[in-house]
């Protein structure tokens, strides 16, 4: 993880929960997209394996096993899923809370399929696809990869950013401002002008997704338990020396998409 200044308890609540994580204080002054992409690149080029960098509100969903024995260099577009909150008790719980999980209070939002990098009417971005890779790759314009095509439609980001709209959220949302050294970025706006863009851009776009998250979430499980099935048959072979048929292992893995 990443910290950015923060003023809160982002690092403390890491350490308590990911006790393995590898916290690391920003070399950058301001919040500008240009440096925070040459920073990410900087690390990504030491790190092995799958990397993707997401933002504290974004969480990957899906079927994760696309990624597993895939030796030759590959990257994978992932679409977003947007988050709203619930705004009135009759679409869900109006208070979050930390002994459920979030995608189960957090399920009215929309399918985000204008990645072009295009702005809505009132000011607010849509969100591009993310990268997923498994080699260093270049970011350019805040790690969004405009005018792609999604890879998997069972793989996807899910965006909380507008999924908590109370006033300290809103405050976080605006304090963002100072720390930003670029005069036009899309996160400079005042508490006005992001609810502004909220009720205008992000509101109407909303509608109940809570069979599309489970069966996201569900996907997600299979797939984790398929792994793990995989590294039990392969202790097996290693402590028994027996062979076990290829039909035996549950992962079914369909053709990825590969680029590059």
């Amino acid at each position: 993880m990443i910290d950015y200044h923060s003023t809160d308890r982002s690092m403390e609540i890491i350490r308590e929960i990911c006790p393995d994580w590898e916290l690391r204080y920003t070399r950058n002054r301001y919040f500008d997209s240009t440096p925070i992409d040459r920073e990410v690149m900087d690390i990504e080029q030491d790190l092995e394996g799958w990397r993707m960098c997401l933002n504290t509100t974004e969480f990957l969903y899906g079927n994760v096993s696309y990624m597993d024995d895939r030796q030759e260099p590959t990257q994978y577009f992932i679409g977003n899923y947007v988050f709203v909150d619930m705004e009135d008790e009759t679409k869900g719980p109006l208070t979050l809370s930390h002994d459920v999980l979030l995608h189960e209070q957090r399920y009215w939002g929309y399918n985000d399929t204008a990645n072009k990098g295009t702005r809505m009417a009132h000011g607010s971005m849509s969100r591009m696809n993310r990268s997923l890779h498994n080699y260093p790759v270049k970011y350019d314009g805040g790690r969004h990869w405009p005018g792609t095509e999604r890879s998997f439609n069972d793989l996807v980001v899910f965006y909380y950013g507008y999924a908590d709209i109370n006033e300290p959220g809103i405050k976080r949302k605006a304090q963002i401002q100072t720390k930003i050294n670029e005069k036009g970025h899309p996160h400079q706006y005042s508490e006005e002008g992001f609810l502004r863009q909220y009720r205008n851009d992000q509101r109407p776009k909303a509608q109940d997704l809570r069979d599309f998250v489970k069966g996201t979430y569900e996907t997600q499980q299979k797939s984790l338990r398929n792994k793990n099935d995989v590294i039990e048959v392969a202790e097996t072979i290693t402590e028994s020396n027996e062979e076990i048929a290829v039909k035996e292992s549950k992962l079914i893995q369909p053709p990825p998409r590969t680029v590059g």
